[in-house]
């Protein structure tokens, strides 16, 4: 019944006693960890929205089987999104004839049996698992879990950054198809075992006992994520840490040391010097330090950084900083020397002014490398060049300078494309252009013009098959804006 949670009970076999006569079977039992590998993919920015799941069964710390199961979403959240759709490729017609992820949970909570699961970056594979479970009212007994992102993080402190692909190849472990969800559960357990071989850890349970990080535990009504128990309560600047979090700046620093005020993010391996000193250090002066380069970023201090074959390689990190210099975002790359300098209160090292104001080049943060080749050079899924999603950064970006004339510009140029047939992913055009339109719209008052875009994503989904009724975000954004413009008229 609708609204009502149902229990999906995992079956459990009953084996009848065998006779004193019955012939002895000598069983080979070997030892290792035992647990299950876990990743999902989803339809659109809800979590909810799972689309396939991948699972990778380990016994005795042997990879026994693998299961790769696509899933129509629940109902309510099984639109496809064209980014998500050029992540993972799955599109609707492939799930259109697959079960129901009701249907794949008990199958799933079949394989699992009593054993933990392992994600990269758990807190999204579990969260997804409750927010789809909760979207069809299903519960399911407590789950034990761990994640391969916190214990990466912990036993590969030196890592340029702890994505599944960086720390699959840093371990030796294969991964030929990212984001299939398949493939990612194989890595991830795969990293688990390597993590594990590398702890002399049998069990899962010795390996919690050896890193100090328990395993989370998740309902469908609540989680308790996975936490290290060995770390001590939150230390102050001066504390050298051996934990995943960088400290807060120092309240006390001088404000005038070079410097205090800048966001700094470290990449690569630095001399003789851990990450955590480093921190520590940079904090101690009133820096802000971050792991990862953001706009917020006025410093990166590079470290060495070398493949498998020894070879000088650019990390993820400086290539994002190069990119925001590219859009003429102001951010000092320095090596360790350089940083040390700047600790000293040497103040010869140029760094950005903070008292003027951010620069940045909104239209070369257009940025389409993530999406399938076969899209991105698509002519008719391309707009100035670029494939229709690479300009979200960028309206972003012109909305934050207010320059709201332009991103509206761009907007209706890339609504044009996505309301294509060929463009609209399950019939439906993607919404996100049309959302930010009628958005600028309302901070202008053009109430008019907000109705008209909101209608016409509408009836863009009608022509293409795909209704939509009164649940639907731009549906209801219409209605309020309809009253708007109704109260404005009066």
């Amino acid at each position: 019944m609708p609204g009502v949670a149902t229990t999906i009970e995992v079956p459990r076999v009953q084996v009848p006693d065998l006779p004193a006569s019955a012939p002895q079977v000598q069983v080979e039992v070997s030892s290792g960890p035992s647990f299950v590998g876990f990743d999902v993919e989803t339809a659109n920015g809800s979590r909810g929205s799972i689309c396939a799941i991948g699972l990778t069964v380990v016994r005795a710390g042997r990879v026994i089987d693998t299961h790769s199961w696509l899933c129509r979403p629940p109902a309510g959240l099984d639109r496809f999104d064209a980014g998500n759709i050029g992540i993972h490729g799955i599109t609707p017609n492939d799930v259109a004839t697959q079960p129901t992820f009701r249907q794949r949970l008990s199958e799933m909570l079949d394989v699992v049996g009593d054993l933990p699961l392992v994600a990269h970056n758990a807190a999204f594979d579990i969260g997804s698992l409750r927010e789809a479970s909760l979207a069809e009212a299903v519960t399911w007994r407590p789950l034990d879990y761990g994640c391969t992102l916190l214990w990466s993080r912990n036993d590969l402190p030196d890592l340029v950054n702890h994505k599944l692909p960086t720390v699959a190849r840093a371990l030796g472990v294969d991964l030929l198809r990212h984001h299939d969800a398949s493939a990612d559960a194989t890595a991830t357990a795969e990293i688990a075992l390597e993590l594990m071989r590398r702890r002399g850890a049998p069990t899962v349970d010795t390996y919690v006992t050896a890193t100090g990080i328990v395993l989370g535990r998740a309902t469908v009504d609540g989680v308790t994520g996975p936490r290290n128990v060995n770390r001590p309560g939150v230390p102050s600047w001066a504390a050298v840490r051996a934990s995943a979090t960088p400290p807060p700046p120092n309240p006390d620093a001088d404000p005038d040391h070079p410097l205090h005020g800048h966001t700094v993010v470290l990449t690569g391996t630095l001399s003789g010097l851990s990450r955590d000193e480093a921190w520590s250090q940079l904090a101690k002066c009133g820096a802000r330090v971050n792991k990862t380069v953001t706009r917020r970023t006025t410093i990166l201090v590079t470290g060495t950084w070398s493949d498998i074959t020894g070879q000088s390689q650019m990390t993820e990190k400086q290539a994002e900083a190069l990119r925001l210099q590219g859009a003429e975002q102001q951010i000092a790359i320095i090596d360790q020397q350089q940083m040390e300098s700047l600790l000293a209160g040497d103040r010869s090292v140029d760094l950005p002014d903070l008292t003027a104001a951010p620069a940045v080049d909104a239209y070369a943060l257009a940025d389409d490398s993530l999406i399938a080749p076969q899209n991105r050079h698509d002519p008719l899924q391309q707009v100035r060049g670029r494939h229709y999603g690479a300009w979200s950064e960028p309206v972003k970006q012109l909305k934050r300078d207010n320059r709201l004339d332009e991103a509206l510009e761009l907007l209706l140029e890339v609504i044009a494309v996505v309301e294509r047939p060929e463009n609209c992913v399950g019939g439906t055009p993607a919404p996100w252009y049309t959302e930010q339109a009628a958005i600028i719209y309302r901070k202008q008052k053009n109430h008019a013009a907000e109705v008209a875009i909101l209608q016409r994503w509408i009836d863009a989904a009608y022509r293409n098959g795909s209704p939509v009724d009164d649940t639907h975000p731009i549906v209801q954004r219409k209605a309020k804006a309809q009253i708007l413009l109704d109260k404005s008229l009066r």
